[in-house]
C-alpha cells in the first residue's frame, strides 16, 4: 500500500487523513489538541491510526498544517530579534504604518506594535538608491561594533532590511556573513530573501515577522521531523503554504512566514475540489472547528488571493491594522467563532460570543475536563443538535446537564431566559456573527455570493452552516464526507510550489521585452532549481505583474499567460492589465498610462489527485433513507424552533438517498443540520446537498 497522511493542528482538535492513492481510501482520526506540546496530541493522533491498521512505513509523505505561525504572532510569543537597518531608518517600523489610518474617526486609534522594540534596532553605514545606483559602500568595522552591540541583548534571531536591497543585496549577504561569524547559531533573515519588494515598511515587516517566528518553528518542526521518525516514519514531511502549494521542511525553516496560514488554507483547497465535483466553480468556503471559523471566496474555481494580507489586527475587520506579511496568502476571512467560542454577557448586558475561546484545555464545559464557561458547543449540546452520546463516534461522552446548568447560570438568568432558550441565542448570536463578516468580506473584494453554494465542514461547520447560507441568502450547502476532518485531507491535494517575485518599478512604455524575460527567466530558474532538488522535473510555472496606473497605490495583480510577451509585446500586457483593473473596480481609465510594481513567477509540480469518492457512496448502494434512519428526538433548531427530528447515521447513507427536513445525519466527527422546509440529497460522490427556497 502507498499512503499520503494530512495533519492539522487546530486550536481545539489536531485532525489526521491517510489517503491511499491506490484505492481512494481514506482513514481519518480526530483527538484533542495538546497546547502545550502540539507533537503529543499528533502522536496520539499517529498512534489512533495505528490501531486501525496503519504502518507509518508504508506511508509516503507526510503533509502538515499548522496555525503555529500566526498564534506566535498573535499571543507575542516569538523569538527576541535584533533588526540592522540604513542608517536613519531604525523607525521604519513606526512610520504608522504607511500612514494610513484604518479609522480615520478615532482620536485614539492604536496600530500595531511593533515586533521589535526600539532598543533592539541598530543602524548600519551603507545606502543604496532607488535605482540600485550605489551611494555609500557597507562600513564593515562599523557593522562589526554594532553587530557586538547585540552580544549583551539575548538576541534568538536577526533580521536585516536595508535600503532598496531587492536592487542590490550585497550588503544584506555581507551582514548575513558578519552576523554568522560572531553568532553562528543564531538564524538571519535577509529582506531581500524574505520579500524582494518594493516598500521599506511591508518589507521591513515581513522580515521581522519570519525572524520572530523562526526559532519557534525550528524547533518545532525539528521535533516533529523526529517525534515521526521514532513512530516509524522514513519518507519526506513538507508544509502547506499561505498561498495553495507545499514546500519542504527546510524551506519552511527558513521562511517561516511562508506558512502563517497553512492549516486554514487547505480548507479552501478542499472546498474547491468539492465545488467542482458538485458543478459549482462559485462556492463559499465555510470552515468552523473549536476555535475559529474560517470563510474563503471560491471564484472561477480558484481560491481568492491576497498579495495585502495582514496578521495579528489590533481589530479584527479594520483593514490595515495588522502587521503586513507581503507574500501571497489565500484571501482567508478568520473570526474567532468556534464550537469552544465562550458566551457572556458583556458590559453593555448584551450576549456576546467569542472571540475568546475554551480550546482543548479545559474546552467547553460538556468535557467534562474542567471548563466553567458556557461555549458555543454546550449551547449546541443543550439543543440537541449534538447526540452526547455520539461525539466522536461515541468515544467521548458529553454532559448535557452540566452544559445546560452553566448556560442558564450564565447567560439565561441575567437575560431572563431558561437555558434551552439562553442556548438557542447563542447559536443565532454566533451564526449572525459568521454571516455578517463574510458578507462584509466579500463586499471588500467586490464579489456578489447571493448565487454561490456554500461548502460547509469542520467539527461545527454542518450544524450551523445552513443558517450562515440562509442569511447571505445562498442557494444551498454542500457537506462532504469526513467534513470533520476535512482541512487534513486537503493538505493532500496541494503541489509542492514556490514562487519567487522581484520588484521593478517603471511605466509600461518604458519598459524593454528583454528587461521582462530576463527578469522572469531569473524568477522562473530559482523555482526549478528548488523544485528539481526535491525531485520535481515535471514543473508548471504560473507568471503574474502587479500592476497601476500612474499616480495609483494599489496595484491589480495581472496574470501574464504563457506567449503573451510574444504576442504582441507590451501592448498586449497593457491590454490584459485593463481587462483584471475592470474585472476588480467595474471600470479602466481610458488615456492613462499604466505601470508595473512587482513581478512574480510560480513554479509547481504536478497537483497530487484526490479522489473523495468512498465505498459510502457507492451508485450502486441502497438510495433508501430509511436504511441509515436512527430514531427521532427532541431537536430546537434557533430560527425555526424545537421540533420531532429523524436521525440519520452517514455511513448508512448512499447515492440517490432523499432527506427531508428536520433532520440530522450523524458521522464520526460532524453533524450535519437540515432545518424544516429544507431537503437533501446524497451525491454519487457522498456530499448531502442541502438545498431551500429562498425569499
Amino acid at each position: 500500500m502507498s499512503f499520503r497522511l494530512g495533519i492539522d493542528v487546530g486550536g481545539t482538535f489536531t485532525d489526521l487523513a491517510l489517503y491511499d492513492d491506490a484505492s481512494g481510501q481514506v482513514i481519518t482520526e480526530k483527538v484533542l489538541t495538546t497546547p502545550a506540546d502540539p507533537w503529543e496530541g499528533i502522536r496520539n493522533g499517529v498512534r489512533g491510526l495505528a490501531t486501525k491498521g496503519v504502518d507509518l512505513q508504508d506511508v509516503t509523505a507526510v503533509i502538515h498544517g499548522t496555525t503555529l505561525v500566526a498564534n506566535a504572532l498573535i499571543e507575542r510569543t516569538g523569538a527576541r530579534v535584533g533588526l540592522l537597518t540604513t542608517k536613519g531608518f531604525r523607525d521604519v517600523l513606526h512610520f504608522s504604518s504607511r500612514e494610513f489610518r484604518y479609522d480615520i474617526y478615532d482620536p485614539h486609534i492604536v496600530l500595531p506594535e511593533p515586533l521589535v522594540p526600539r532598543n533592539l534596532r541598530r543602524e548600519v553605514n551603507e545606502r543604496v538608491a532607488g535605482d540600485g545606483t550605489l551611494l555609500e559602500p557597507l562600513d564593515h568595522d562599523h557593522a562589526r561594533a554594532v553587530i557586538r552591540e547585540f552580544l549583551d541583548e539575548d538576541i534568538e534571531a536577526f533580521a536585516v532590511c536595508l535600503m532598496h536591497s531587492y536592487l542590490r543585496p550585497e550588503h544584506e549577504v555581507a551582514l548575513r556573513e558578519l552576523l554568522t561569524e560572531v553568532a553562528p547559531e543564531i538564524p538571519v533573515s535577509l529582506s531581500h530573501e524574505v520579500l524582494p519588494q518594493i516598500r521599506e515598511y511591508e518589507r521591513t515587516s515581513a522580515t521581522t515577522i519570519n525572524a520572530y517566528v523562526q526559532p519557534l518553528m525550528r524547533r518545532y518542526l525539528r521535533r516533529l521531523r523526529d517525534g515521526l521518525k521514532e513512530e516509524g516514519y522514513t519518507g519526506e514531511l513538507y508544509l502547506m503554504t499561505s498561498g495553495g502549494g507545499t514546500m519542504t521542511v527546510e524551506t519552511a525553516e527558513a521562511f517561516p512566514i511562508q506558512i502563517v496560514e497553512s492549516g486554514p488554507t487547505a480548507g479552501t483547497l478542499i472546498a474547491t475540489l468539492i465545488g467542482e465535483q458538485v458543478g459549482a466553480d462559485n462556492v463559499l468556503s465555510f470552515d468552523m472547528g473549536g476555535t475559529t471559523a474560517k470563510s474563503c471566496v471560491v471564484r472561477g474555481g480558484k481560491p481568492v488571493i491576497s498579495q495585502a494580507y495582514e496578521v495579528a489586527r489590533v481589530r479584527r475587520f479594520k483593514k490595515g491594522s495588522g502587521l503586513p506579511v507581503g507574500i501571497p496568502v489565500v484571501d482567508l476571512l478568520e473570526i474567532g467563532a468556534g464550537g469552544g467560542s465562550i458566551a457572556e454577557i458583556n458590559a453593555l448586558g448584551l450576549l456576546q460570543v467569542g472571540p475568546h475561546s475554551a480550546g482543548a484545555d479545559p474546552g467547553p464545559v460538556c468535557y467534562g475536563r474542567g471548563g466553567t464557561e458556557p461555549t458555543v458547543t454546550d449551547a449546541n449540546v443543550v439543543l440537541s443538535l449534538i447526540n452526547p452520546d455520539y461525539f466522536l463516534g461515541g468515544t467521548m461522552a458529553l454532559d448535557q446537564e452540566a452544559a445546560a446548568a452553566v448556560i442558564e447560570e450564565r447567560i439565561g438568568k441575567p437575560l431572563g431566559m431558561d437555558a434551552e432558550a439562553a442556548a438557542a441565542a447563542i447559536h443565532q448570536v454566533v451564526t449572525e456573527n459568521m454571516a455578517e463578516a463574510a458578507r462584509v468580506h466579500s463586499v471588500e473584494i467586490n464579489v456578489d455570493i447571493r448565487d454561490y453554494g456554500t461548502v460547509a465542514f469542520g467539527g461545527a461547520g454542518p450544524i450551523h452552516g445552513h443558517g450562515v447560507a440562509e442569511r447571505l441568502r445562498l442557494p444551498f450547502m454542500v457537506c462532504p464526507p469526513e467534513a470533520g476532518v476535512l482541512s487534513a485531507l486537503g493538505l493532500l491535494t496541494a503541489p509542492l510550489a514556490f514562487e519567487f517575485s522581484r520588484s521593478l518599478t517603471a511605466e509600461l512604455r518604458d519598459l524593454t521585452i528583454d528587461q521582462v524575460k530576463d527578469l522572469l527567466a531569473d524568477l522562473e530558474a530559482r523555482g526549478q532549481a528548488l523544485l528539481a532538488k526535491a525531485g520535481v522535473d515535471d514543473v508548471r510555472v504560473e507568471r503574474s505583474v502587479d500592476m497601476c496606473y500612474i499616480g495609483q497605490f494599489y496595484e491589480v495583480t495581472t496574470p501574464v499567460p504563457a506567449g503573451a510577451l510574444e504576442k504582441d509585446g507590451l501592448n498586449e500586457l497593457d491590454t490584459l492589465f485593463n481587462a483584471a483593473y475592470e474585472n476588480q473596480y467595474g471600470r479602466r481609465l481610458e488615456g492613462v498610462s499604466a505601470r508595473t510594481v512587482t513581478w512574480r513567477v510560480l513554479s509547481s509540480g504536478p497537483k497530487p489527485q484526490v479522489t473523495l469518492r468512498t465505498d459510502k457512496a457507492s451508485e450502486t448502494g441502497a438510495s433508501d433513507a430509511q436504511a441509515a434512519f436512527k430514531e427521532q428526538r427532541r431537536v430546537v433548531f434557533p430560527d425555526h424552533g424545537a421540533t420531532d427530528c429523524d436521525i440519520y447515521a452517514r455511513e448508512r447513507l448512499h447515492a440517490g438517498a432523499t432527506l427531508a427536513g428536520p433532520a440530522l445525519v450523524e458521522d464520526y466527527a460532524s453533524t450535519i443540520a437540515i432545518p424544516p422546509a429544507a431537503t437533501a440529497e446524497v451525491d454519487v460522490w457522498g456530499n448531502i446537498i442541502v438545498r431551500w427556497q429562498r425569499e
